[in-house]
Parts: structure tokens; sequence; C-alpha cells
């Protein structure tokens, strides 16, 4: 896997106590349309796509790549998360892994972000141990700064971009021999 360093992709698919995360397959185009071209979830990310420039574009096997991890709830897509390596529209995230998710409306409130993203970065941090994650979410995005809180992501910096207060936040794992000192 280039775009995170030497990995294997795709890893089998992670399990937690409800949720599986996996690849993409045929059956998640519906779900990863309605995602993508939901008011609430654009709601921060500069709106909705249309419905019918995704129809027509998206493949019939929605996009797999390194990095990208469907969240499954008894055989439903019901999100996504990305783990992919930061270009540098921040000087500190330059080259690091940034971590995003997207959740169904419907889904919102019942922990499966916090599960989802939480088993994501347990993943990461055995497939390449002490490297950091950083992630980016408006500031008026209220449930997403308190996911990026409850995963243990600190403050870097705030910022203004894309017309909005934005958050910089960074994770970074820590391995047993840190964890005993």
């Amino acid at each position: 896997m280039t775009q995170l360093g030497p990995v294997a992709w795709p890893p089998a698919p992670i399990r937690t106590e409800r949720l599986v995360l996996r690849e993409p397959e045929a059956g998640d185009r519906a779900a990863v349309i309605e995602l993508l071209a939901s008011p609430e979830v654009g709601t921060y990310l500069g709106g909705p796509r249309p419905r019918g420039e995704l129809e027509s574009e998206m493949p019939g096997v929605p996009s797999r790549r390194p990095g990208l991890f469907m969240v499954d709830l008894d055989g439903a897509m019901i999100g996504q998360i990305t783990l992919t390596r930061e270009t540098g529209h921040l000087r500190q995230a330059a080259g690091k892994a940034e971590l995003g998710y997207l959740f169904l409306p419907e889904a919102w409130g019942r922990g499966y972000a916090a599960e989802a993203c939480g088993a994501a970065l347990d993943w990461f941090t055995g497939a390449l141990p002490g490297e950091p994650v950083v992630l980016t979410t408006q500031t008026a995005n209220v449930r997403s700064m308190r996911l990026a809180a409850k995963l243990g992501f600190i403050e870097v910096e705030r910022y203004e971009a894309y017309g909005a207060a934005q958050w910089f936040g960074m994770w970074s794992p820590v391995t047993p021999d840190e964890g005993s000192r």
C-alpha cells in the first residue's frame, strides 16, 4: 500500500462487537450514493453531491482503494472510514496519515463511529506502529469534535479554511513500552 506505507492491502475484515470493517462490495453502491447525496452528511463538507451525478459516475462496485473501509452492520453498509496520507494542506499534517469518516444519518448517535474508528486506529497501530494520525473537522461539527476527543485526538490548532473555522488534531498511539514508563 503506497498511500500509507508498506502495508498489505486489503487486510482481513476487522470485526468489532457490532460491526465489520471491510472492502467495498457491489451491494454497497446504493448506500454510498445515499451517504454522499445526504444533506445531513454534506452539511460540513461543502454540501451534498447531486444524486444523478453520483448515479452516473459511480461504477457497479464503489471505488476500492487502500485505506478505505466500509462499515457494515448486520450485512448493510452504514458508513465508511478512510486512512490516507495527508498531502500537506497543513504544514503539521504533511505526510501523516489522516482519518476521515462518514456515516449515514440513521446510524448517528449509537456509538458506531467511535467503535469503527477505534478499530481502524487499532488496525493502523498494528500495521504501522508508532505513527501518528491526524484529523481535521469544522469546529461547528459538534458531533465530529466529540468523536475526535473520544478517540483521543489532541487539538494542535484551529484555523480558517473553506469559509469556516476548522479544528486540527493529532492522535499518537501508545505502545506497550511507552505505557509502562
